[in-house]
């Protein structure tokens, strides 16, 4: 396995899974880092969906936030959602395969202000599920 980011912090608080938030309780794991780091696939396996994830596109909308989007790729573990960036052109398509450590995209800046609650403006929001719709 290959661990997504270079270059991170770890969540606080408020990016760890579960946390309790205004609008939502937190089903990832938010890892701060600067807008434009790259990200790189944890494991082989197949894209099965590439959509909007935060910002007015996404559904729900969340105007607060930018819109960025998510990757979502099938592999042994499940279904591994790599959010708040966008993918290359070349690894959004449904039924792509995807290599492990193979450079999938770049983080996005999600927050529109500085609440000063997290490290940085931008991360990479990380889910798994077993199946992913």
């Amino acid at each position: 396995m290959r661990f997504p980011l270079d270059e991170f912090i770890w969540p606080g608080k408020e990016g760890q899974f579960g946390a309790v938030r205004k609008h939502d309780i937190h089903t990832g794991i938010d890892l701060y880092c600067q807008p434009g780091e790259e990200v790189y696939a944890i494991e082989p396996g197949v894209v099965v969906k590439y959509n909007w994830f935060t910002g007015e596109k996404a559904e729900p909308p969340s105007p607060w936030w930018y819109n960025t989007s998510a990757l979502a790729i099938k592999g042994k573990s499940g279904v591994i959602v790599y959010g708040e960036m966008v993918a290359f052109e070349e690894t959004y398509r449904v039924g792509t395969s995807i290599r492990e450590g193979q450079l999938i995209g770049r983080v996005e800046q999600v927050l529109k202000e500085d609440k000063g609650k997290v490290p940085s403006t931008s991360m990479l929001h990380l889910e798994l599920y077993k199946e992913y719709e």
